[in-house]
């Protein structure tokens, strides 16, 4: 998994946000919206992180079970996946 060039995450206030930049704001406009664990989740991919040591990492963080941290990272990541951010 490798995000497009000119998604940037940003923080603003509380919140994290994922918005285009250059070229690809001129194609689509997006802006996203992160939680503490979505933007977790998000610096993960950037390091090169697969599902599996994200949901390790999720979980010990979080202190949930592996199962959970792994469900919510394949869901984001389809969710990513259908809103055209990865390569």
């Amino acid at each position: 998994m490798k995000i497009k060039d000119g998604f940037v995450k940003c923080k603003v206030g509380e919140d994290y946000l994922v918005v285009t930049t250059g070229n690809l704001s001129k194609e689509n406009n997006i802006m996203i919206e992160l939680n503490e664990t979505s933007s977790d989740i998000w610096d993960c991919i950037v390091k090169g992180m697969d599902v599996e040591q994200i949901a390790n990492k999720l979980s010990e963080k979080y202190e949930i079970p592996f199962d959970k941290a792994k469900a919510d990272t394949e869901k984001l990541i389809e969710n990513m996946k259908n809103a055209g951010i990865f390569e």
